[in-house]
């Protein structure tokens, strides 16, 4: 299997940063691939807030990329210091360093099958988007991103908004 090192901010919204390394940790798992994420973990025991402590976690990480096939940046147009640093260890060595949010959007269509006479329970997506006061987490049905996919699929370039109920307006 591919082993991918997820770089993403740690600083900053630190709880939400965490939670969207998480996330992104999930994506490429789901994509067949070992994602290596050391600030989900090393923050359990280390703390980010002091020079020291901080500093040898970030050079376990410079380590870790070194053991990856590939560095996926979440940022990789504004990077943090931190992921500056992990970037340019990848780049060194040869390792490449690829957009994460491009690798995890990345679809593998399966053959159509026939459609299922009753809905299933397929989950949900969280979108994490900017707000005027801070980050706005809203819960959509994964159903209707499923049906919006298709519809996507079936007319590129469309635009298709979302009304109450989830259903697609034309």
């Amino acid at each position: 299997m591919k082993k991918v090192y997820i770089c993403s901010p740690c600083r900053g919204d630190y709880e939400s940063n965490i939670q969207r390394a998480k996330e992104y940790s999930r994506a490429a798992a789901m994509k067949g691939c070992i994602p290596i994420a050391p600030h989900i973990y090393l923050t359990q025991f280390m703390d980010d807030t002091i020079p020291a402590e901080r500093e040898l976690a970030l050079s376990f990480g410079r380590e870790l990329v070194l053991q990856c096939d590939e560095l996926w940046a979440f940022g990789l147009s504004h990077p943090s210091a931190g992921m500056a640093g992990e970037i340019e260890v990848a780049k060194a060595a040869g390792i490449p360093v690829l957009n994460g949010f491009e690798e995890i959007s990345r679809v593998e269509l399966a053959p159509a099958a026939a459609p299922d006479p009753e809905p299933q329970d397929a989950g949900s997506v969280t979108l994490h988007l900017p707000g005027p006061i801070g980050s706005i987490s809203v819960e959509i049905d994964a159903r209707i991103v499923c049906d919006l996919a298709e519809q996507f699929k079936a007319q590129p370039g469309a635009h298709f908004d979302i009304g109450p109920g989830g259903e697609p307006i034309d």
